[in-house]
């Protein structure tokens, strides 16, 4: 921890890999959008697209997915799944004129595929429950998918109650570790970034951006997916979610709640 916190007013959470898990039997990104990949491949065969076989579709998703995030993070452009889906099918097989509609099917098929194989963290609960009513909450995810798809994970295990406000990326053309998501979560939730934490999985985007936009930042490492960055500097790290209320505590003075 560099510094004490005296006063703390509101918590933001990343969501994938901090509140739930996305990458089903998948160690790695970007192997773990196989499953919806292959979601939106059986969708166009069923339209009967003429499609190549799925391991070409899979990888020109593979080899598309990396650069387009990147843009993403680095505020260059907007990435939408429907988009993403789409260019897929235009590398495969040229298909410019495709309704539209089949698009965005395909893709909520995709994302479907992806959030069946969800979990809950270990710690998530009880994380939540511990800072409930102490601070204002909030939720900023980086992700392709549609915030309605998340919206339907966090009310599937229950958690969706516990924030007051909630920014996805793609909705809102904003990416981290740009400090502008955080920076409009935190009007949103009428907060000073100086009087917020942010706690996240990855340090070259959730903790970058917070503390480009402010905020005190606590990175999660309940996995290896993404490795620690030279020069990123978390103010505290835990690696479960029910670890963080005795650093909030700790930060605040040991009679804080």
């Amino acid at each position: 921890m560099k510094e004490q916190i005296l006063k703390i007013e509101a918590i933001i959470f990343d969501l994938g890999g901090t509140l739930i898990e996305y990458a089903g039997s998948y160690a790695v990104w970007p192997d773990l959008e196989t499953p919806g990949l292959a979601a939106a491949y059986r969708y166009f065969q069923d339209k009967a697209v003429a499609l190549p076989p799925f391991a070409q579709f899979r990888d020109a998703g593979f080899a598309i997915l990396p650069g387009r995030w990147q843009e993403a993070v680095d505020g260059r452009r907007n990435l939408r799944l429907v988009d993403f889906v789409g260019e897929i099918l235009q590398n495969c097989v040229g298909a410019n004129g495709v309704d539209p509609t089949w698009l965005v099917e395909a893709g909520e098929l995709y994302q479907n595929a992806i959030c069946a194989q969800a979990h809950l963290l270990p710690g998530t609960i009880a994380g939540l429950e511990a800072v409930k009513g102490q601070y204002k909450i909030g939720l900023l995810s980086n992700t392709m998918f549609t915030g309605a798809a998340h919206v339907n994970d966090l009310q599937r295990f229950g958690i969706d109650g516990y924030f007051e406000a909630m920014l996805f990326s793609a909705d809102a053309h904003k990416w981290k570790p740009q400090p502008d998501p955080y920076r409009q979560l935190l009007s949103d939730l009428g907060i000073d970034p100086a009087h917020a934490v942010f706690v996240g999985d990855s340090p070259g985007h959730d903790i970058v951006g917070a503390h480009a936009a402010g905020m005190k930042a606590i990175l999660i490492r309940n996995s290896d997916r993404f490795p620690m960055v030279e020069g990123v500097e978390p103010d505290g790290v835990i690696a479960r979610l029910d670890e963080l209320a005795k650093v909030l505590k700790q930060w605040q003075g040991s009679d804080a709640a």
